[in-house]
């Protein structure tokens, strides 16, 4: 089924709003291709310019009246009118959530004929025909029939006076559906589409089945990688650091740990025996994070990060699509559930943090074990609702060769090359390989983590769950350096006593998560 939209059943579509995640759906449950002619897109797009010279030009008429008056120079002036810029602007909004029905050279012209005739569905007003866009719309959907034998479409217009009440159509419409009746369907409002297309699930069932969704493994390891892409500003955002006092960061250097605070505002919608929900999600995230967007230090950093997401449980665990992210905040320090699960998170990390020494001193290759992770995450993300699906899955795919933007994608390329030179060979040639390197590490999140490990361990404060954990200085300023090679046998010896009395107590640490441990996984 082809459900196509008149100009009047979307006019000024909120791009956020719940029609359009509706139209989401519709679209992602595999079952409708939702879609309006090219006509109605520009349509669409004119309308919400419709104000704008008109705003723009009062705007400089007013600084013109300021300057006359003012006895200096006015510095203040407005960005020049660019009206096909914001045209643009929401045909791509109103693209990404439609797919579109272009109207041919041959339907222009035959609409333009046809409105010249004053025949339906264009008609005469006083002195003059009008309707060639309506024409266009009804061509370009007539066309689409011809084009596509097997394909049935469901045209929802509430415009009875040019196309008719969908029972009976006026000539020449009539014989322009000769042989294609059947094949068409009329509705004459939205309200109409979600009644006939989808069945709304209770509010108390789509809630629980979302928290289930939503407290995954997989999911949360999703929103952590999603906020390390898609969270960086040059201006900072607002958090709390390890001693929960207010600091601004600026980007994630790594995964960090999620956990979902709540679940509000659950709508359920069943399409074609699939339900398909919308839900306004809270998590607290908890990480290291940049103090600045440079080369700046690093520090363990939480927020709050709010999000209105799609998402389905069909076939399974199903990924996500963020439809709406918000700007991260601070957690507030007076709610009690939030400061109790950053509390579970910090342990977490902690945690973590004595895993990663251990398998330091186990000898698990620093660069090896980057390399899977980085491979691993970037296979994990929510789908964006961006744009269409051929043009996401082209990113994609085009990022998968660009692991993070940093030290990675040259490090991929030396992994794939030299694999047997890396790991295979004696420890001053990997030594040898990681020195000629470092000119591709030195600037990435990897290498500015190894750096402040060794130059902020008490500004990091792992402190309070770990006594014990702090890197020997021998192999922190061996990290910091980009050296890669085995710790010596002081170091080694150090740790070793370190750990045989903690190990015990460590061991018998369980994690809040358990085998749910998004890291670990």
């Amino acid at each position: 089924m082809i459900i196509t939209f008149d100009t009047n059943a979307m006019n000024l579509l909120p791009a956020e709003g719940p029609r359009a995640d509706i139209i989401r759906k519709l679209r992602q449950s595999g079952h409708h291709r939702v879609t309006v002619t090219w006509m109605v897109l520009e349509e669409l797009a004119a309308h919400q310019a419709e104000h704008y010279p008109v705003k723009h030009q009062a705007v400089m008429n007013t600084l013109q009246k300021l300057r006359e008056l003012l006895p200096w120079e006015l510095e203040s002036s407005v960005e020049p009118f660019d009206l096909e810029r914001f045209l643009n602007y929401w045909r791509k909004v109103y693209g990404e959530i439609f797919e579109v029905i272009e109207t041919s050279a041959e339907v222009a012209r035959r609409a333009l004929s046809r409105e010249a005739m004053a025949l339906k569905p264009a008609g005469r007003a006083k002195d003059h025909s009008k309707g060639a866009r309506d024409v266009a719309i009804w061509f370009s959907i007539l066309e689409f029939l011809k084009e596509n034998p097997d394909e049935h479409v469901c045209f929802v217009t509430d415009n009875t006076t040019d196309f008719g009440d969908g029972a009976v159509y006026p000539y020449p419409m009539d014989e322009d559906l000769r042989g294609l009746g059947d094949r068409l369907t009329r509705l004459t409002d939205f309200d109409q589409v979600v009644s006939h297309f989808t069945k709304e699930v209770s509010g108390k069932d789509a809630e629980t089945t979302a928290r289930e969704l939503l407290t995954s493994l997989s999911v949360r390891g999703k929103v952590a990688q999603t906020a390390v892409e898609v969270l960086s500003s040059s201006t900072g955002f607002m958090g709390l650091d390890a001693a929960d006092a207010a600091v601004e960061w600026h980007e994630w250097l790594s995964s960090p740990e999620v956990e979902l605070l709540s679940v509000t505002d659950v709508t359920g919608h069943e399409i074609e025996g699939d339900v398909w929900y919308t839900a306004n999600a809270k998590w607290l995230l908890y990480g290291l994070a940049a103090d600045g967007p440079d080369d700046a230090a690093a520090q363990y950093v939480a927020c709050v990060w709010e999000m209105k997401i799609l998402f389905s449980t069909c076939d399974g665990d199903e990924t996500p699509t963020l439809l709406k992210p918000g700007e991260p905040t601070a957690p507030e320090t007076s709610d009690t559930k939030s400061m109790e699960a950053l509390q579970r998170l910090k342990e977490r990390v902690a945690g973590l943090a004595r895993r990663a020494v251990r398998n330091l001193q186990t000898g698990v290759p620093p660069l090896e074990s980057l390399v899977a992770q980085l491979l691993a995450a970037r296979q994990s993300t929510l789908d964006i609702a961006n744009g269409p699906a051929q043009r996401l899955a082209e990113h994609i795919a085009a990022s998968r060769a660009n692991l993070v933007n940093g030290p990675a994608q040259a490090l991929a390329r030396q992994l794939a090359a030299n694999q047997a030179h890396l790991f295979n060979g004696p420890a001053q040639r990997l030594a040898e390989h990681i020195a000629a390197s470092r000119a591709n590490l030195v600037n990435g999140p990897a290498q500015r983590f190894a750096r402040e490990l060794a130059a902020n361990q008490a500004k990091l404060d792992i402190a309070a769950f770990l006594p014990n954990t702090g890197l020997p200085p021998g192999l922190a300023a061996s990290m910091a350096a980009g050296d890669a090679r085995e710790p010596s046998a002081a170091v080694e010896e150090d740790q070793t006593e370190q750990l045989s009395s903690t190990d015990a107590k460590d061991d018998a640490e369980t994690d809040p998560h358990g085998p749910d441990d998004a890291h670990e996984d």
